[in-house]
């Protein structure tokens, strides 16, 4: 950590010169300014999720804390390494990270950053350059951790174990191999939590090495529920537009809006119904009348992020060919995009983020089709019909 000049380098705030002293609050005694350190970590260089030059440099010895068994909370220090890694993994559920692509855009990313860092201006193609080559790297210096990673799975501590195993769902390269056999150490052991056992089953259907499908099979058969939503995610991701009729049914469930239980499972905050209605989108055209009833079925129960899911996954289905000019009447739309508008018009709860705050997200999710993009609004045109 002395060898950085961290001065030099940026977060989100400018210089980076107060990460070192964070970095040695999270080995204090008060738990206070324990906490209160990872706060300040992750507001500064994992910002909303966003990554920044000084981020990569936080990971070694936020790894050597990791490994140290002495360092308390270490699976909040799991769980920021991890931030750094992806940001927010809304982006990436469920297909996980494009590894391949991202290289490719990142060239010439730290040839612009050095221009950047002169105060040279860049255009909107280098920004783009520069910003994926910070996060490439803040993927790969989290991607050195992996052997300590494996090692976490399956430990005494649950949190740990299940943050080490969550990133693991992130790196399906290098060694999967290694990476399934950690997994399967928790996923099959019957003594282990339900949260703990689903995030490795999923993780191990990201990673997607041999064994990966026994594992999300024999998840299917569990009588925990969460398990078996586990097992069905994971079998989407595996087997596509194969997954088998068990796992689609699970999947249709959870998206239809059952009941969702007191989970802190990572993914997607908790939100399985969300994910669930993001895995049925990787079974195909097959499914997508099945799809789309339980996106309808979900959405008037739902707000803030969880309807934001439900409704991007709706709108996709109802406008395959994209967005419709604005000012497209409600009769010239077709039978499944009459469907959606008549339920947003009469669900006003899922286009808030609380009971009496608007979500503009949302607002703008649907208004990027051309629909109206206010409850409002949107009961208005269904009564012009």
């Amino acid at each position: 950590m002395e060898t950085v000049d961290w001065a030099g380098l940026e977060h989100a705030y400018g210089s980076a010169e107060d990460v070192p002293a964070n970095l040695r609050a999270l080995v204090s005694r008060d738990e206070e300014e324990r906490h209160g350190a990872f706060g300040e970590l992750y507001a500064s260089i994992v910002h909303q999720g966003t990554r920044y030059e000084a981020s990569a440099y936080a990971v070694p010895p936020l790894l050597d804390l990791l490994a140290d068994p002495a360092t308390p909370d270490r699976w909040l220090v799991g769980q920021l390494l991890v931030l750094i890694a992806i940001g927010s993994d809304e982006a990436w559920v469920p297909d996980g990270l494009p590894v391949g692509e991202l290289r490719s855009a990142a060239a010439g990313g730290a040839e612009a950053l050095r221009r950047y860092k002169r105060r040279e201006s860049l255009d909107e193609a280098d920004q783009r350059r520069m910003f994926t080559y910070v996060d490439l790297r803040a993927y790969e210096a989290v991607g050195a951790g992996l052997p300590l990673l494996r090692r976490l799975v399956g430990g005494d501590d649950a949190d740990l174990s299940t943050v080490a195993a969550y990133t693991l769902g992130w790196y399906p390269e290098p060694e999967p191999a290694a990476s399934i056999a950690a997994l399967a150490t928790v996923a099959t052991d019957p003594a282990r939590g339900e949260e703990e056992v689903a995030v490795a089953v999923v993780a191990a259907g990201m990673v997607g090495a041999d064994g990966a499908d026994r594992l999300a099979a024999t998840a299917l058969d569990d009588e925990r529920a969460v398990v078996r939503w586990a097992g069905a995610v994971a079998s989407a991701r595996l087997h596509g537009p194969t997954t088998g009729e068990r796992a689609v049914t699970e999947l249709l469930h959870w998206a239809g809006g059952a009941s969702q239980p007191d989970t802190r499972l990572p993914y997607l905050e908790g939100d399985l119904g969300g994910y669930a209605s993001l895995a049925l989108r990787q079974l195909g055209p097959a499914y997508a009348d099945a799809a789309f009833d339980a996106h309808l079925a979900r959405l008037p129960k739902v707000q803030a992020m969880p309807a934001l899911t439900v409704v991007d996954a709706a709108l996709r289905l109802a406008f395959p060919a994209g967005p419709v000019p604005a000012g497209t009447p409600f009769a010239a739309l077709d039978d499944r995009q009459r469907r959606l508008v008549r339920v947003l018009a009469a669900a006003p709860g899922s286009w808030c983020w609380s009971d009496r705050q608007e979500f503009g997200n949302f607002s703008m999710a649907v208004g990027d089709y051309g629909l109206p993009n206010s409850n409002s609004r949107m009961r208005e045109y269904v009564q012009t019909a």
